[in-house]
């Protein structure tokens, strides 16, 4: 059976779902047997008869709701109404009052700020007891025992609640008279707390020696300052402490200074009673770092403010150059402490440089400085020598050495050196870096002047001859070649003393300037003094056996020989004078080079003189030579009798070539058997390649001669030219145009070498 299940919202609606559900059971083929159709059909009537009473009950219960809505609604209504009334007329009475109401706002605040004031007024009065606690706290403070932590904490809870009153009445001017009451309260505790802090801050005034004797009371005071500025940043106020406690160091320092330097009255005393600073330091570094915190970074302030002190002391006396330039030690004395205070810094992990604007005035002074040492090295150098030559080089002096067999040398190299030594000891220790380099670069090269000028002067000045009562020119060179062997010897030293103050950077630099300046220029030196001793050797013999050379006398005498006989007596002496060998060495060399080219040369000047050749050649550096003057009266006709002896010779190679191949086999055995180590071996094959050259392109067929020709620009140098036109000249079998093609191919060689 179907059950009535829907609520409908009218009669008309159930009605119409009535006839639908009669529609479909009278559909059903169920219910078309007779019996069960009428059983059925006044079931559904009854319930259709239940149904609409249902329904009517329903709809009667409907109706009444909407009664009752209705009636609520209608009171609502009137209830809107007299509300919009009223608040019209409270609107009205508002716009009337409004003025009134906005005071009204301000006065009940301010009875609220000033009802809350009191009470805490009275709280704190009763809680905190604000000035019996401060004069607890400065009972504590002063009895000297006091736990300073504690007391610091109560403090700064005072000074939190001192400092929010007087903040609230910055804030809020009406409630100053209420607050000054409290105010009043505080009076004491300003002057409690200055007393506090200044005590804490009296040990940051001996910060360094507190660090050493009391570093748990340092680090207590640190911590104060550390806990008195939290709570400041906590407050967003500027924090204050940690400043005043590095101004406190820096007057702590100050005050340091000014004790220890009172009696300073220039800049020698400033940094000798300055020296203290170097230790404090070290003990800032050892001791006091390990006690402040690292934000503080406590070692650069105590740095920064040492250098402070030391510059605002010094810097004035350099501002005075007068005073600069008539106590230069003094300037020593500064780069020596900058310097050592450096070193210091280093050794503490410090790297950078600390005094730039004492540094750079100093070296703002050192040109004129330099020259003041450059002035006394000249000075000294000069009178040395001076000295050396009236009391040492004497013909008495000179004569003694010899007999006793002792070094042939003089004092003025010692001096010197000894001399240049004693300002080493001096400012070796106190110049560094790039002023200890430039120093040395210009004592090596005052000294190198100074020198090379005397020796200049001893070369002009030293007679060409052996003169009576004076000494002989040659002890006199050998004697300067032994001195300046010796300043040699002695600048090496001097380099090694000097080595001992430089570091590893620049050692390699200073050795470079010893080597090109000093060693170089006594080089330069000793080989004009041996090309000297050369000359004064070649006197005697440029005077009595050259001019005679490929004349009749060379072919009735040994003049070669006689030549050789000459320098080695010569040498004999010399060998027992000089000190080194291998100046020795170099003299041997440069006397036989010399006895070759002068045998070129005369054989040039020679050839020149008796033919006029070779034209437009003849050379300009021919050295020494010259005929023998003729002193009798018919001077022409000896002169022209003596260009025929001679151009008999020399136009005739079965005279000439003979004679060049004995001198050849003289000199060299002289050489080999005598002076082969002084000259060497591979000079002596270079000495005879010339010889040999010479006489083979006189001697040889012409088949030959271009292969001789590559012999020239190496063997003749800047003779082989002309030493060609003479060749070909003697030779009877060369024509003209034989010669022009052989200058050519000469010229050629010559100018791709």
């Amino acid at each position: 059976m179907y059950q009535c299940q829907k609520v409908f919202q009218n009669e008309e609606e159930a009605k119409t779902a009535a006839n639908l559900t009669i529609m479909e059971i009278l559909g059903n083929p169920i219910y078309q047997e007779d019996e069960k159709f009428d059983k059925l059909l006044n079931s559904f009537i009854e319930q259709q008869l239940e149904l609409e009473e249902k329904i009517q009950k329903m709809i009667k219960t409907q109706i009444d709701a909407l009664n009752k809505t209705k009636t609520f609604m209608d009171h609502c209504f009137n209830n809107v109404e007299k509300c919009e009334q009223k608040i019209e007329i409270l609107n009205q009475e508002f716009d009337n009052d409004s003025e009134f109401h906005k005071e009204l706002v301000k006065y009940e605040k301010i009875f609220f700020y000033r009802k809350n004031i009191g009470l805490m007024l009275d709280q704190m009065k009763y809680i905190f007891r604000v000035q019996e606690e401060i004069d607890k706290m400065n009972s504590t403070f002063q009895s000297g025992n006091c736990d300073y932590e504690n007391l610091h904490y109560k403090l700064i809870a005072l000074v939190d609640i001192r400092d929010n009153i007087i903040e609230a009445v910055n804030t809020s001017p009406q409630s100053k008279q209420d607050l000054s009451v409290i105010l009043n309260e505080f009076k004491c505790l300003s002057e409690f707390e200055n007393k506090f802090y200044d005590k804490i801050y009296e040990i940051f005034f001996i910060t360094i020696e507190a660090s050493i004797k009391k570093p748990q009371q340092l680090i207590k005071a640190l911590q104060i300052i550390e806990t008195a500025d939290k709570s400041r940043e906590l407050r967003k106020k500027e924090l204050i402490y940690k400043q005043r406690t590095i101004e406190t160091i820096q007057k702590g320092i100050d005050e340091k200074f000014n004790q220890k330097l009172k009696d300073a009255k220039d800049a020698v005393q400033i940094l000798e009673q300055s020296k203290f600073s170097s230790a404090d330091l070290i003990l800032a570094f050892d001791h006091t770092v390990k006690c402040f915190p690292k934000h503080y970074e406590i070692f650069q302030i105590i740095e920064d403010q040492y250098k402070v002190n030391v510059e605002k002391r010094i810097l004035p006396f350099l501002e005075d150059e007068q005073k600069v330039t008539e106590s230069f030690g003094t300037l020593i004395n500064l780069l020596s402490w900058v310097d050592s205070y450096e070193q210091l810094l280093s050794r503490v992990g410090e790297q950078s440089e600390s005094y730039v604007a004492l540094r750079c005035k100093v070296k703002s002074y050192m040109p004129i400085f330099q020259d003041h040492v450059n002035n006394l090295i000249i000075d000294y150098s000069e009178k040395a020598i001076r000295k050396d030559k009236s009391e040492q080089q004497t013909l008495e002096n000179i004569t003694k050495l010899i007999k006793t067999k002792q070094d042939l040398l003089t004092y003025f190299p010692e001096d010197i050196f000894h001399f240049i030594n004693q300002q080493l000891d001096i400012l070796g220790p106190n110049l560094k870096g790039e002023i200890f380099i430039e120093f040395i670069r210009s004592v090596c090269g005052t000294l190198q002047e100074v020198l090379k000028k005397e020796c200049r002067d001893f070369i002009n000045e030293i007679p060409s001859n052996e003169q009576e009562g004076e000494v002989s020119p040659i002890y006199l060179l050998v004697l300067q070649t032994n001195n300046y062997y010796k300043c040699m010897t002695y600048s090496n030293e001097t380099k090694e003393y000097c080595l001992k103050f430089c570091n590893q950077l620049i050692s390699e630099r200073v050795q470079q300037i010893f080597y090109q300046d000093l060693t170089g220029g006594f080089n330069e030196i000793i080989n004009q003094l041996l090309e000297k001793s050369c000359k004064l050797v070649f006197n005697e013999i440029n005077d009595q056996i050259i001019p005679f050379l490929f004349q009749p006398k060379w072919q009735n005498e040994n003049l070669i020989d006689q030549a050789l006989f000459t320098i080695k007596d010569y040498l004999k002496d010399i060998q027992l004078l000089m000190l080194n060998q291998i100046h020795f060495n170099k003299l041997v060399k440069l006397i036989f080079k010399q006895l070759i080219t002068t045998y070129e040369e005369q054989l040039l000047f020679t050839v020149q003189f008796i033919a006029g050749i070779p034209k437009g050649f003849f050379p300009k550096l021919l050295t020494n030579l010259s005929f023998v003057n003729e002193q009798d009266k018919d001077k022409k006709k000896k002169e022209k009798d003596k260009k025929a002896a001679i151009q008999m010779i020399l136009s005739n190679k079965e005279l000439v070539v003979p004679q060049m191949q004995r001198d050849r086999d003289v000199i060299m055995n002289s050489i080999e058997q005598d002076y082969i180590t002084q000259v060497g071996k591979t000079s002596a094959q270079q000495f005879d390649k010339i010889l040999t050259t010479l006489i083979k392109s006189i001697n040889n067929p012409k088949s030959e001669m271009d292969g001789l020709l590559q012999l020239y620009p190496q063997s003749f140098e800047s003779y082989a030219l002309y030493i060609l036109e003479v060749v070909l000249w003697m030779r009877e079998d060369c024509d003209s145009k034989y010669k022009q093609q052989k200058m050519e191919i000469l010229n050629n060689l010559i100018n791709k070498k």
